[in-house]
């Protein structure tokens, strides 16, 4: 989750960043900003470990052993 803390963290700073930018600079560098958010997903960490598979719950013996 590390990861996704330092995402956030990103996001967070360009948001902050893009205040002091000019207007037609911002405007772009905010649908850049929409765009890398919408390729990132989620960044809730529940929604991310929700769907998660773990090897064990995805291979189960098809013969259970004697």
């Amino acid at each position: 989750m590390v990861h996704r803390d330092a995402d956030r963290k990103l996001f967070r700073e360009v948001e902050e960043r893009l205040a002091g930018v000019e207007t037609d600079r911002r405007q772009a560098l905010s649908t850049r900003l929409a765009l890398a958010r919408s390729m990132m997903g989620t960044l809730d960490p529940l929604e991310f470990l929700e769907p998660w598979i773990a090897p064990e719950e995805r291979y189960r013996r098809q013969h259970p052993e004697d």
